[in-house]
């Protein structure tokens, strides 16, 4: 399972990115042999208000499947990683128990 993480962020502590691996990880072990390749993509979105948010964009290759995408926007950094990746563990699970 291969990991690529694309920073588009304006600035990110490199802590960050273990962070997203580590939770990656975790949350897609059980998974992985179903899994070619993971693109974790970071960038800074401006809303209606003017007010900066996080997107996070995370692509999940699969093999023998088509891909899985999930995408999410949020204030919170951390939030929105999570969530991303909550909302991937789970439809990756719905399409591999059909």
């Amino acid at each position: 399972m291969k990991i690529a993480i694309e920073n588009n962020l304006s600035e990110l502590d490199p802590s960050i990115e273990e962070h997203i691996q580590r939770k990656l990880r975790l949350a897609l072990s059980k998974m992985a042999a179903n899994i070619s390749a993971i693109t974790f993509t970071l960038s800074d979105v401006v809303d209606q208000n003017g007010k900066t948010e996080k997107h996070c964009l995370l692509t999940l290759s699969l093999y023998r499947m088509p891909n899985i995408v999930t995408e999410e926007t949020q204030v919170d950094l951390c939030f929105v990683i999570d969530r991303v990746i909550q909302k991937a563990t789970r439809t990756l699970t719905r399409k591999l128990s059909a």
